[in-house]
Parts: C-alpha cells; sequence; structure tokens
C-alpha cells in the first residue's frame, strides 16, 4: 500500500512540473523585405558617402503618376534615393516611365512593375527631363542632388554622353508592398540655377552607383 501511494505522488509531483515549464514560443518566419540604401560617387571632385542608418539617413522610395483618360495611356515614374532629416545632403533618382491603361487598374500591375524594371536591367538608359518622360513614350533617368549648403542640383537631358545602367538585385513582396531593389551606375552633370539673378553653374557627379529600391 505504501510503495502505490509513494508512486502516485511521484506521478503526480511530475505531471505538476510538466505543467508549469514554459515553451518557448517560436514565432513564425518573417517575410518582410530586407530594404537598404547606399550612395558613394564623385560630386565636384570629391567624394561623398551616403549609407542608411548612418547619420540618420535613410532609402526612401515614392512615384508620380500622370493619368491620361483613354485612349491616352497613363504614365508612373518612380523615384528613390537616399536622404537624412539631420543633413541637408541628399541625392535620388528618377525614372520612368511606365506607361498602362488607367481604366483598367488604378496602377500598373505587379508583373507589369517587375516586367518594367528588369526589362531595363542591364540596359543603358538615357539621361531625360521630368517633362519629357511625363508627356513621351520614352524610357530615361533624372537625378537630383542637394549639397550640404541646401542648394538644389538637377540633370539634363540636353547634355551629351548621359547613361544609367540597373542591375536589378532582386524583386519581391511584403505585407507593405510591392519592390524592385537594384544598383544603378552613372557620371552625369548636375545643374543650379540661382533663384534671385537665374545664373546657372553646373558640377559633375562622375562613377556614382546608388543602391536602393523602387516600390509598386
Amino acid at each position: 500500500m505504501k510503495l502505490t501511494r509513494f508512486a502516485f505522488l511521484a506521478t503526480l509531483l511530475l505531471l505538476i512540473s510538466s505543467a508549469c515549464i514554459e515553451h518557448e514560443i517560436i514565432p513564425p518566419p518573417s517575410n518582410k523585405v530586407d530594404l537598404n540604401a547606399s550612395f558613394v560617387g564623385y560630386i565636384n571632385g570629391t567624394q561623398v558617402e551616403l549609407t542608411q542608418n548612418v547619420n540618420n539617413y535613410l532609402g526612401f522610395a515614392l512615384d508620380t503618376q500622370i493619368v491620361n483618360a483613354a485612349p491616352l495611356m497613363s504614365k508612373v515614374i518612380y523615384t528613390s534615393g537616399i536622404a537624412s532629416m539631420a543633413n541637408l545632403q541628399n541625392i535620388s533618382l528618377s525614372f520612368g516611365s511606365l506607361e498602362w491603361d488607367a481604366t483598367g487598374s488604378s496602377t500598373p500591375t505587379l508583373p507589369m512593375f517587375n516586367d518594367f524594371h528588369m526589362t531595363n536591367s542591364g540596359n543603358p538608359v538615357p539621361f531625360k527631363d521630368m517633362a519629357t518622360l511625363a508627356t513621351n513614350s520614352i524610357n530615361g533617368v533624372q537625378v537630383s542632388y542637394t549639397d550640404n549648403t541646401g542648394k538644389f542640383w538637377i540633370s539634363r537631358e540636353t547634355d551629351p554622353g548621359q547613361t544609367a545602367n540597373f542591375t536589378i538585385l532582386k524583386q519581391a513582396s511584403d505585407g507593405t508592398g510591392d519592390y524592385s531593389l537594384f544598383e544603378v551606375t552613372f557620371s552625369c552633370k548636375v545643374w543650379y540655377v540661382d533663384p534671385q539673378t537665374s545664373v546657372e553653374e553646373s558640377i559633375q557627379i562622375n562613377n556614382a552607383k546608388l543602391r536602393s529600391w523602387f516600390k509598386r
């Protein structure tokens, strides 16, 4: 009888101790797209490096839609770059334009978005002004740069010999959107127009590499 009682108590204690063990909760794997941005290049002869999470720099992406009534095709121009709330110096690149029929959908479909960027990967893309991209069926890029004094500089399509070369690194989606992660290399001239005197001046950007993303 004593032996039976001892076995019962031992089993009960074992069950109680097992119930008190805290099981580790393993969260489900995250499919969040890893977004990182950086820039390196020579601007007016000085090497400039901007890196995400250094000196408050962060990558960003936005788009500009030009919606036209049928039968005209609508257009979207994608912009991406790296900037900081704590520093004036920043750089961005606009790329377009993707054409789509806005009567069918409010934005280009995911296959259209992916195909547009992938098709232009590995092919030289000419420099074009934003107005040209918005009104013509042509692809091109425009570079915008703000220096550390706050002056805003922008490229022009009239300067000869300027091209950008894209490499699409990855295309992926998560709960926040659809992305084309890219690296683009370029050299170009950028212009500043004095708002008081309208006097123009230019500086050169050479051997530049921007790593960022476009978002649908």
